[in-house]
């Protein structure tokens, strides 16, 4: 395919998401922050406003996609990133610092790299660049193919991934979020909504993890049940 999905939309995703998304965003740069991964790849960063927010929470960030048209979202978006910065650094840095670390555009040092335009199953950096990969809603729309390279390519860029996802239920509360998230995925389209039922049939982002072999250090509840943030990393007892 060489059109891009995002072209007609990426103008007013922030628009119509933020409100459900923030909150995402927030809890991630939480837990990096928690955790001590201060050095962050969003390996399908959309319009970059996850990056935002981690810089914001005094983390650097590099934000990556293959999308030409939410690159460019993303890049004209001052406006919009920079309340949404000042908002997660309200708290404080990591050591209590306030504000945004300041972020320019080197090829040489890829915690300063703001954006650029890569395919997460490829992308342009040495192995562990980064302490941690996020991949933020983004494995369920994949093929299970293409999805299983960009996992494997984000372990090898850093030790830990962050996968914000979509879950099955566990209980009968987390019901109703589950069942909503699928009108906005079946209005992706067909092939998105396609490849969502298939993630979904396989055991979302926990079965994804499971097949993956690896280890969850920290789990989080997203979007009111219907996914989950799994902070992960390779089982080192795996062949």
């Amino acid at each position: 395919m060489t059109a891009d999905p995002y072209a007609r939309i990426a103008e007013w995703y922030d628009l119509l998401l933020n409100p459900a998304l923030d909150g995402v965003r927030r809890t991630v740069a939480h837990v990096c922050r928690a955790e001590g991964l201060l050095r962050v790849l969003d390996a399908c960063c959309g319009t970059g406003r996850q990056c935002a927010v981690l810089r914001g929470a005094g983390l650097a960030c590099v934000g990556a996609d293959l999308s030409p048209a939410m690159l460019g979202a993303a890049r004209a978006a001052t406006r919009v990133a920079r309340p949404c910065e000042r908002a997660a650094s309200s708290g404080g840095g990591p050591r209590g610092g306030g504000g945004c670390p300041p972020v320019e555009p080197s090829h040489a040092s890829p915690h300063r790299l703001p954006l650029l335009r890569a395919d997460a199953r490829a992308l342009p950096f040495a192995d562990g660049s980064f302490d941690a990969v996020v991949l933020s809603l983004a494995l369920h729309e994949m093929p299970e193919a293409t999805g299983n390279a960009a996992l494997a390519e984000a372990l090898r860029v850093a030790p830990r991934v962050l996968l914000a996802d979509y879950r099955l239920a566990e209980r009968n509360l987390d019901l109703p979020a589950v069942l909503f998230v699928h009108l906005p995925e079946r209005l992706a389209g067909a092939e998105h909504y396609r490849n969502f039922r298939g993630f979904m049939a396989r055991g979302g982002v926990e079965g994804l993890a499971h097949r993956a072999g690896l280890t969850v250090i920290r789990r989080e509840r997203l979007l009111g049940g219907a996914g989950a943030l799994l902070l992960a990393e390779r089982n080192s007892r795996a062949g």
